[in-house]
């Protein structure tokens, strides 16, 4: 369990009560009948058998334990927070019968067991602390591998990976949109693939074990994708599936890597394969523990967004339009989950501003180069949870003043502004442009963006470098597109020629003018564009390269 504090409380009689508090919150509690319970457990081992406990819990059974100095006694602890809190490990003995287990991979910590049982030629009995068990299902995890041998002996021999022209890819589904693509581009190049889908409803940790381990026995698959780690829990039973049954795992991030992944840091090994949308991540994705890392663009689905010569709706044509999240209701809610005090709460919207005008990408990063007075009340919100929810309120702050100073240089030009409702708060005192609801990516925006003469585009500021969907979609399906400048385009097209950018806010009005006022310069580069959209950007051409870097790593 990421992110909590442990508190120990005592009476007269001794330490009796740990309590486990999340953001603020009592979420786990081991009481006064802990005291009772731990005796228990402690009297149910056999003469001939070696005690294992699942948790220290506050101390009871294994000090009772511990005491028989004439058999070993095992105790399976990761949770340090409640260890400081007891301070058992000061209070037991220096006796080499006690055996502290503190591997976090349940079949490192397995296998290191079953190692020892086999040395003293004993059965082990699994105690289990019951408040651990719902604290993580890394005591389970281990029983269960336990129950299987301790080590990957019970799973399938592997097969030889990547043998066939085409790999077996085992899919994480989820409702991100683009999954859907993937399992799109997989049908196109009979790339054999099997969905498992991890939307929305809650999975016992049984059923979830079950599942994944029934895929991959069944399907033998050579790796699983994922995107945005969906599907992948923090607490790593999938990642301890994977390495029993030695299957590799692909993550490819379409979002901001560095909002997820410092929740799974411990995972970071290299049956792990990270892809990117943004190669400035790659450097900070290194630090965090990930070896194979590997930049993979956006793209487009050719199928989906096909070209049009008229617009299909007379109600859209205009001359420019906007279509993006205005971030209004998306600032406030990681505002609220952010729960900030003091300095931060005074100054995240200084940060904010001041964070859009850089070109450093980390949050982390800027605070400690221009605020530094504020880093140690950063580092004071103590939960990764509250940490990611600042760094992504400064993230998301910086984009609503970014998008909105652009988006104002169009409003001469009465533009179509379509999206949440936040548009109408931030817009109020300006009647020159139209709103319109939020549209269907897969329904409505294939035939919305022909249908003006100037797209326009501002990214967010989670991709200082990178570019988003939008670069490729809507030329696929014959729109124009103006879009602001980030760096890794010139690596996607070649500017003036294939895609038109402003490299300053001040530009875009003068760029407005040139292009609704020139038909022809906008056809010719959506041709260009279009082209080389079909020749390399397609979601087609993106599921090929990360199966060529997959071989590559793992063949």
């Amino acid at each position: 369990m990421a992110g909590y504090s442990a508190e120990l409380l005592t009476d007269e009689s001794g330490p009796y009560d740990v309590r486990i508090i999340r953001d603020g919150k009592t979420q786990h509690m081991w009481g006064k009948f802990g005291r009772r319970k731990e005796t228990e457990l402690a009297e149910t081992v056999a003469e001939d058998e070696v005690p294992l406990l699942a948790g220290s819990g506050i101390g009871i059974a294994a000090e009772l334990l511990a005491a028989r100095r004439d058999r070993p006694l095992l105790i399976l602890e990761t949770e340090k927070e409640i260890l400081e809190a007891t301070g058992l490990r000061g209070r037991l003995p220096d006796s080499p019968n006690v055996v502290w287990i503190t591997d976090s991979s349940p079949v490192d910590a397995a296998r290191q067991i079953k190692k020892f049982s086999t040395s003293v030629d004993r059965g082990v009995r699994f105690l289990k602390i019951p408040f651990y068990l719902r604290l993580s299902p890394f005591y389970l995890q281990v029983e269960k591998l336990l129950q299987d041998n301790g080590n990957e002996e019970s799973a399938p021999l592997p097969r030889p990976k990547f043998q066939g022209s085409a790999p077996r890819i085992l899919l994480l589904t989820s409702q991100y949109f683009l999954m859907g693509e993937i399992v799109a581009a997989c049908q196109r190049r009979d790339i054999p693939h099997m969905l498992i889908n991890m939307d929305a409803k809650e999975m016992d940790l049984d059923h979830f074990v079950e599942r994944i381990s029934t895929a991959l026995s069944s399907f033998r698959p050579d790796f699983v994708l994922t995107v945005n780690h969906l599907g992948v829990d923090q607490e790593g039973v999938l990642n301890s599936l994977l390495h029993k049954f030695k299957i590799p795992l692909a993550s490819w991030f379409v979002d901001n890597p560095m909002l997820i992944l410092p929740l799974y840091k411990a995972q970071a090994d290299t049956s792990t394969t990270i892809f990117t949308w943004d190669a400035d991540r790659m450097d900070a994705l290194r630090e965090m523990g990930f070896n194979n890392i590997f930049h993979l663009p956006l793209g487009t689905d050719q199928t989906r967004f096909l070209p049009s010569k008229v617009c299909s709706e007379s109600k859209w044509a205009r001359d420019i339009s906007f279509v993006g999240n205005s971030m209004v209701h998306k600032t406030a809610r990681r505002l609220e989950a952010a729960r900030l005090n003091g300095p931060l709460l005074e100054k995240w919207k200084d940060i904010a501003g001041a964070f859009g005008e850089k070109s450093e990408p980390s949050v982390q990063n800027f605070l400690r180069t221009d605020f530094p007075h504020l880093l140690t009340h950063y580092e004071n919100l103590v939960s990764p949870y509250r940490k990611l929810a600042f760094e992504t309120l400064v993230i998301w702050q910086a984009t609503l003043e970014y998008r909105l100073s652009c988006v104002k240089k169009t409003l001469p030009y009465n533009p179509l502004i379509v999206g949440d409702d936040g548009w109408k708060l931030l817009l109020a005192g300006s009647d020159s442009w139209e709103y319109h609801s939020e549209l269907s990516y897969y329904e409505d925006l294939p035939r919305f963006y022909p249908c003006s003469k100037i797209n326009f585009n501002c990214t967010s500021q989670q991709m200082k470098g990178a570019v988003n969907q939008r670069v490729f979609d809507v030329p696929a399906c014959n729109g124009f597109l103006l879009t602001d400048h980030r760096y890794q385009v010139e690596n996607l097209f070649e500017p003036g020629r294939e895609i038109a950018i402003y490299s300053t806010r001040d530009e875009i009005p003068e760029l407005i003018e040139r292009y609704l006022g020139d038909r022809e310069a906008r056809e010719r580069i959506i041709k260009a564009a279009r082209k080389r959209i079909l020749a390399e950007h397609t979601y087609d051409c993106r599921i090929t390269k990360l199966v060529e870097c997959m071989r590559q790593v793992y063949a």
